[in-house]
């Protein structure tokens, strides 16, 4: 179901008024995606009633486009009934074991593509050290290797660093997933940066410190000139969970990625993900950002006159804040510091409360203020908020 922004409901302008008029937006829509869902009979832990079928129907049912099955590393293919650790089962793969059943469940409305989460982790006594999981993304469905297999065992062998570099190997679009979380050992390593995409919201949970210290990770990389992609990921694990779900049981969608592609398919989806053309939300929630020249044109940002900032606010938000920032230094902490998050300096320049169900347009004079400007709108319960796209204007 592709998202449409059509008329604001409130409007908003900050400084003086913008140029006459917009050029209009380029031919897509925006779609949601869930970058981040464990199945059945792949993932070990799922409580087995998370089988692609159940997936794709409940998806639909939510109003998704399309779901990325990022099962664990250290079971898939090897035995998913079990969560011991055999080396007997270490790096047997297959990586992929739903890539068939997947495409059988794609229909012109709706995408299922079989993903991975490389799943490494510290051992011994060690297990309280981060590690990181990595997500593998296939841009390519026809040319994509899905023989490749993943080397995430014997504990303690394998660094974060050395996970993301296997993705990357193995032709992955890699996201790294929860680089700050309640478990230690799924905690990023920060051992390398290139990475494509950050999770910056993940499910397990509502938006919490965990999440709060991704942004501020995610900013800090783009201060600092890397420009990861946001995206989030519900990290749901038993498909039954009714919406929001709450404490370690995220439901599907919640939250999830919303990508602008020209059309929902999967090349189309990808190239938007490249284009770091997305946003994070949940329920109906959605902020886009966008940046014109003095004459209304879109800008990449070294020409940018005007931030533009229009959205959606879902009815279930409770008592939903919008800050729009504009963030101009990082201290950065990493690898030393796994829990906290690199500290950044953001310059808020709107700070406002909104009503449950509106809709946004806003838009701000740049004024040769250069910085990474962001948006996200936080609620009371942590729930039904979103994030925007971050601009970096030089």
């Amino acid at each position: 179901m592709a998202v449409c922004l059509m008329c604001s409901l409130l409007v908003s302008s900050c400084g003086e008024s913008g140029p006459p008029d917009y050029a209009p937006d380029p031919p897509g829509s925006w779609y949601r995606v869930d970058l981040h869902v464990h199945s059945s009979g792949a993932s070990n832990d799922t409580g087995g009633d998370s089988w692609p079928s159940a997936i794709a129907e409940q998806a639909q049912n939510m109003g998704l486009d399309a779901v990325l099955l990022a099962d664990h590393s250290n079971s898939t293919g090897s035995d998913p009934s079990t969560t011991a650790e055999d080396p007997a089962l270490f790096n047997k793969g297959p990586e992929f074991p739903h890539w068939d059943s997947a495409a059988l469940l794609t229909t012109p409305a709706f995408l299922l593509v079989q993903g991975n989460e490389l799943s490494p982790v510290k051992g011994g006594t060690s297990t309280l050290q981060p590690t990181g999981h990595i997500g593998c993304l296939p841009p390519d469905l026809n040319s994509f290797d899905t023989s490749y297999v993943f080397e995430d065992r014997p504990m303690g062998s394998v660094s974060g660093g050395d996970a993301l570099g296997q993705a990357i190997d193995a032709g992955c679009w890699s996201i790294l997933y929860h680089p700050y979380a309640v478990a230690p050992w799924i905690r990023y390593d920060w051992q390398r940066f290139d990475y494509d995409a950050m999770e910056v919201w993940n499910g397990t949970g509502a938006w919490d410190s965990h999440d709060e210290s991704s942004r501020r990770a995610w900013l800090c990389d783009w201060v600092q000139g890397r420009r990861p992609v946001l995206v989030g990921g519900s990290d749901n694990h038993r498909v039954n969970i009714s919406p929001p779900g709450g404490g370690s049981d995220p439901a599907l969608g919640h939250p999830h990625t919303i990508v602008f592609a020209e059309g929902l398919s999967w090349p189309s989806l990808v190239a938007g993900l490249q284009a770091g053309k997305t946003a994070v939300g949940e329920g109906s929630s959605i902020l886009q950002l966008d940046a014109y020249t003095a004459d209304g044109n879109p800008s990449q940002g070294p020409d940018a006159a005007w931030i533009r900032l229009r959205g959606r606010i879902d009815p279930l938000a409770q008592d939903p804040v919008l800050v729009l920032s504009r963030c101009t230094a990082c201290t950065d902490n990493r690898p030393g510091d796994s829990t906290t998050g690199p500290e950044v300096t953001e310059e808020v320049m709107v700070d406002m409360a909104l009503e449950p169900g509106s809709e946004l347009d806003m838009e701000w004079a740049v004024e040769e203020r250069s910085g990474i400007y962001h948006a996200i709108v936080r609620t009371a319960d942590g729930h039904y908020g979103s994030l925007s796209r971050a601009i970096a204007v030089p």
